[in-house]
């Protein structure tokens, strides 16, 4: 593979992997580089911390307090 192939695939392995991000995250990848509708720092911190935690006790809690405090209407697929 010459080096424009390989630079065009990681773009393209790139944008899929921010698009499913933003598919998670429940907002638009345009979000992503526009630092003013997204704390990315907060964002980051969270999904490092997310990583760090093994235990699927430990995550569960993690989750049954964020639902607790997430307004319900910004919740995908919620009521």
């Amino acid at each position: 593979m010459c080096k424009r192939d390989a630079a065009e695939y990681e773009s393209d392995e790139s944008e899929l992997l921010l698009s499913r991000i933003a598919a998670a995250l429940d907002c638009p990848v345009e979000a992503f580089s526009d630092p003013s509708s997204l704390d990315r720092n907060q964002t980051v911190e969270l999904l490092r911390l997310w990583a760090m935690l093994k235990d699927e006790q430990d995550r569960s809690k993690v989750l049954s307090f964020l639902r607790g405090v997430a307004p319900r209407t910004s919740l995908p697929g919620g009521p």
